[in-house]
């Protein structure tokens, strides 16, 4: 995927940053300045074409929020503990399921360039508790989309390869992945990829990298050393639904032994009601919002109970088969979910954050936490 920023906005405040310097450079466009706590102005347009316009549209300011926070998981479904570091928000990757299309108000492509000052602050600090942490930036961006211009995660993987009792995961749909090679990363960081099948990423994930090449890449940065890990979410149903997933299972065996990935997660799609009309003005073709739908406990729309339930379970028997040992876990979903597919609840089992803890633990080779 190629960035396709045709227009940079700055906020005053951090115009002679030197982050704000070394990003505009490289993309070769001046910038529009924005009065300090201020934000860029929207076109005259409908909320669907601002969102279309906010994709080629680069905000650079500073973040006056805490970078270092817990992942915002409902509490109505169990929550794997995880916790954000958060360097920005908005995708220039375009899937017709995005969350973010409802759930952000502002349409453009924001960094936070104060990111390696105040937010270093505050991930050191995290560190050097010796808590085992995990922690990630793609709950409100892709990982590595923006990689390329901001060069982040050179710093973040270096900054993690340093200490053994924390990991650091990056989750993405692309293929971003040649200057990640030669970094010090000590295992202590998981590329992550999101996988669906051939027919959804073609027909309702816009700008990603393809199945094929996001296996490839995968392979790649394992041979690097690094440890990998997959989330199948959205799951989405169609009549071929369940053969093509466990199509894409049985091509993920082949390209990796199951001791290089850290966990698979799985998670049915889900999304605020008022999504359903955006997706649909901005993406007529889709049909993904089509299917019958119930309201959750935490007021998302989701497939019925039964319907998740029974592809879910010809999955994980699948993963089991083919990738012994990996650890399987559900994202958003019910105990009582859990205990159709697997038999028991992570509650019963000490939580899920400690079943993702102890993965951690032994693909990335953290130090037992005291």
């Amino acid at each position: 995927m190629k960035l396709k920023i045709k227009r940079v906005f700055v906020e005053e405040s951090v115009i002679h940053h030197p982050y704000t310097q070394e990003i505009c450079r490289q993309l070769g466009l001046v910038p529009k300045i924005v009065p300090a706590g201020e934000k860029p102005p929207l076109p005259l347009k409908s909320w669907p074409e601002i969102l279309n316009w906010g994709k080629e549209t680069l905000f650079l300011t500073r973040y006056r929020g805490k970078f270092f926070r817990p992942c915002p998981g409902t509490k109505a479904y169990l929550c794997c503990a995880y916790r954000i570091f958060h360097i920005g928000q908005g995708c220039p990757l375009d899937c017709s399921y995005c969350i973010l299309q409802a759930y952000l108000n502002a349409p453009w492509l924001t960094f936070f360039v104060n990111v390696l000052e105040e937010g270093w602050t505050e991930l050191k600090e995290a560190l050097s508790t010796g808590r085992l942490w995990r922690i990630g930036t793609g709950e409100f961006t892709d990982s590595l989309a923006l990689d390329p211009l901001t060069r982040l995660n050179e710093r973040l993987i270096s900054l993690f390869g340093r200490q053994d009792r924390a990991v650091l995961e990056l989750k993405t749909k692309t293929i971003n992945i040649k200057h990640l090679k030669d970094l010090p990363h000590a295992r202590k960081t998981i590329i992550a990829w999101s996988l669906n099948t051939e027919r959804i990423i073609r027909e309702e994930e816009q700008r990603t990298a393809s199945l094929k090449a996001r296996l490839e890449a995968a392979r790649k940065v394992a041979e690097w050393g690094y440890p990998v890990a997959f989330h199948f979410d959205p799951l989405v149903l169609y009549p071929e639904a369940e053969e093509e997933y466990l199509q894409v299972i049985s091509w993920l065996a082949r390209v990796l032994p199951p001791e290089e990935i850290a966990w698979i997660s799985l998670g049915s799609l889900r999304y605020m009601p008022v999504l359903k009309e955006i997706a649909w003005e901005r993406f007529p073709h889709t049909k993904i919002f089509s299917h019958e739908f119930v309201v959750g406990l935490d007021g998302k729309k989701r497939y019925l109970r039964p319907l998740r339930v029974a592809l879910y379970r010809r999955l994980v028997q699948a993963i089991k088969e083919l990738l012994p040992g990996v650890v399987v876990y559900f994202c958003m979903e019910s105990p009582e979910v859990w205990r159709d597919v697997f038999g028991f609840s992570p509650t019963e089992k000490g939580g899920l954050p400690k079943l993702l803890d102890e993965a951690a633990k032994r693909v990335c080779r953290l130090k037992n936490q005291s």
